[in-house]
C-alpha cells in the first residue's frame, strides 16, 4: 500500500508502474517462501515418472504428511549451469510462484539439495500438447484452431506477468509449417 502511496504521488508511466510492482510483488513471494518450513525429498513419495526433459525430470509425487498428490519437478544443477540456463530456470520458477492463472499450472513449494533443484507444482492430469500430437499425429484443423487458441492465451498470461518465453516463435514456426505441410 505504500508503494502504491509512492506511485500516485509520482506517477511515471504505467509500464513503469507495472513493473516496479511486479517487482515488489518478486521479493514478497521470495520473503515468504523463505519463512515456510523447509522441505526436502524425503517429504514426498514418488509415484512415477511422468516426463523427462532437456536437465532433468517430472515426477508425480505425493506428500507424505497431507497425502496430497504434485507433479515434482527435478532440474540437475550441473547441467542447468554447463548450458547457461540458470536465469531460464529462475524465470520458470519465478513465472508458476507469481501466477494464479488458469493457464499456468501452481507452485506449490521449491527446494534445492546438492545435485537438483525442486519445483513442486500443481498436477494437472491429461498429458502435455505434444504427446498429443505424437499419438494423433495429425491434428485436424478445428483441433489446431482449438489448442492453437489456447496456447495464445496461456503466452497472454505469462506476457501479463512481464515473462517472454523463449520458444515461442520456433514453436509456432515449427507447428504452422508443420500444419501447412500437411
Amino acid at each position: 500500500m505504500e508503494l502504491e502511496a509512492k506511485l500516485a504521488q509520482n506517477p511515471g508511466s504505467e509500464e513503469r508502474r507495472v513493473r516496479t510492482l511486479l517487482g515488489l510483488g518478486r521479493r514478497e513471494s521470495n520473503y515468504l517462501r523463505l519463512r515456510r518450513t523447509r522441505l526436502g525429498l524425503d517429504d514426498f513419495n514418488t509415484i512415477r515418472v511422468i516426463g523427462k526433459g532437456a536437465f532433468g525430470e517430472v515426477r508425480l509425487v505425493q506428500k507424505t504428511d497431507t497425502g496430497k498428490i504434485y507433479a515434482m519437478k527435478t532440474i540437475l544443477k550441473t547441467d542447468a549451469i554447463k548450458k547457461e540456463q540458470l536465469a531460464h530456470v529462475r524465470s520458470e520458477r519465478d513465472v508458476l510462484a507469481e501466477s494464479d492463472s488458469v493457464w499456468i499450472c501452481s507452485l506449490y513449494f521449491s527446494f534445492q539439495d546438492r545435485g537438483y533443484l525442486y519445483l513442486i507444482m500443481e498436477f494437472l492430469p491429461g498429458g502435455d500438447l505434444m504427446s498429443l500430437l505424437i499419438k494423433e499425429d495429425t491434428f485436424s484443423e478445428n483441433m489446431t484452431r482449438f489448442y492453437m487458441a489456447e496456447c495464445v492465451l496461456a503466452i497472454e498470461a505469462v506476457h501479463k506477468l512481464g515473462f517472454i518465453h523463449r520458444y515461442i516463435i520456433p514453436a509456432f514456426a515449427c507447428s504452422l509449417q508443420g500444419y501447412q505441410a500437411r
